[in-house]
């Protein structure tokens, strides 16, 4: 019997296909290990999004072959897709590109080919498997990968090039497949993700508002339906009306907007302009007024001047997104952006993006202050020590007493915390008034 540990960095689709793979490597004989300097075989699906991914790719990549000489490890993923060579010369065993990875066992099984305990689990490990259960015991939240490719070929962006730039969807029957094995599993939380979510069916003559509609009308009235991240332009009047229409689909979304300003947004090559972004915005706030957002900035594009940045944050203050993740531009080789000039120097980009992470952080403690006495629904995925921690339907972060992992608990919220609100149950709140 053969360990296996599998990690990723980057995107919840690189999570989506990681777990896939600890299912087939269980299939085929493989015992998941937590610790992966014990592990036969440690796989890596790696990030190529910006060059501190690469960068994390690699140094990841040596502390696994540091850490454990012995083991064979698989590069995966959008970095193993682009530069194998790399990883290679720092230790990878076996490179597969992203169009591989659902072949993962078969390569693995021709690296092994002469092992004859490949697929023997007559006699599997106590100690191990405890572990393993110790380990998976906290997943609560599953999800599913609709699509992969993309096509707006950002300027910026390099991922048409590592997942492909044809929208390649998953057949409606086989999502709905998914999601009916995953909440008889117990999971009661679902996660629909894409590489471009809102293009999802425009290959096989369906849409992603056609397809949420059939899975809310499905699925259990304790679990819920939530979005990942999904462009402007791929919020429709149809999408967006389904979140007045269901309960159980959670009023959060992650919009990736960049920038702040119509001149920037049209160098990223953006199919939308600020104005059409803010409709979208308030038409979602509508439907609740706690409608939470959160979103992707870049600052220090080519070209980017004071007057765009300034105006980035002032679209930032306008919405109050919950949290802004603020990523400083990074030039990918063979991209657009990568040819432009006025090239924002190192120090001016990590100036601006503290400045702009200093204002996030007071219009996120502002946005969860608006909860406090509000009841919330959280999904129960820690308890350390009593101290129960898990997100709610608006993706804000609580911790509160007495628990359970899996459920999704009433809870009242009393005050914020540093990264979310402290909370307490609805029940207990009655008892003890």
């Amino acid at each position: 019997m053969k360990r296996a540990y599998v990690t990723f960095l980057g995107c919840k689709v690189n999570q989506y296909e990681s777990e896939y793979m600890i299912e087939q490597l269980e299939q085929h004989g493989f015992v998941m290990s937590p610790n992966f300097s014990k592990a036969d075989l440690c796989v890596l699906n790696t990030c190529a999004v910006t060059s501190e991914a690469a960068r994390k790719s690699r140094q990841l990549i040596r502390k696994l072959r540091r850490s454990n000489p012995d083991a064979v490890i698989v590069a995966t993923g959008c970095y193993a897709h682009i530069d194998a060579q790399s990883l290679i010369d720092i230790g990878a065993n076996i490179i597969i590109g992203n169009n591989e990875k659902r072949n993962l066992v078969n390569y693995i099984a021709r690296y092994f080919e002469n092992s004859s305990d490949f697929v023997d689990v007559s006699e599997p490990d106590q100690e191990v498997l405890e572990k393993v259960k110790s380990f998976l015991s906290d997943r609560t939240r599953a999800y599913i990968k609709l699509e992969d490719g993309c096509n707006e070929f950002c300027s910026y962006c390099i991922v048409p090039k590592t997942r492909g730039k044809q929208i390649r969807s998953k057949p409606v029957e086989v999502v709905i497949k998914e999601m009916n094995d995953l909440l008889n599993n117990g999971y009661k939380e679902i996660v629909l993700t894409g590489v471009n979510l809102g293009k999802y069916g425009r290959d096989i003559g369906t849409s992603l508002s056609m397809l949420l509609r059939t899975l809310l009308n499905q699925i259990h009235d304790d679990s819920r339906i939530r979005l990942s991240s999904i462009n402007v332009q791929d919020l429709s009047d149809e999408l967006i009306s389904l979140f007045a229409l269901s309960n159980k689909l959670c009023p959060h979304l992650h919009i990736p907007l960049q920038s702040g300003s119509n001149r920037i947004l049209q160098k990223m090559n953006r199919k939308y302009t600020v104005e059409e972004a803010l409709d979208i915005f308030e038409k979602l706030k509508s439907i609740n007024q706690y409608f939470s957002f959160t979103t992707d900035v870049i600052v220090g594009f080519p070209g980017e001047t004071i007057g765009d940045f300034l105006q980035t944050q002032e679209l930032i203050k306008e919405i109050g997104f919950v949290k802004v993740h603020i990523f400083k531009y990074s030039s990918r080789p063979g991209t657009v952006a990568s040819k432009l000039g006025y090239h924002i120097s190192n120090d001016e980009k990590e100036r601006r993006a503290k400045e702009l992470a200093a204002l996030c952080k007071e219009i996120s403690e502002k946005y969860r202050k608006k909860s406090i006495g509000k009841i919330r629904h959280v999904l129960v995925e820690n308890n350390r020590s009593g101290i129960c921690s898990g997100y709610d339907e608006y993706y804000v972060r609580h911790e509160f007493a007495d628990g359970d992992i899996g459920n999704i608990e009433r809870v009242i919220v009393k005050c914020v915390s540093t990264n979310g609100v402290v909370s307490v149950l609805a029940d207990l709140e009655g008892a003890l008034a």
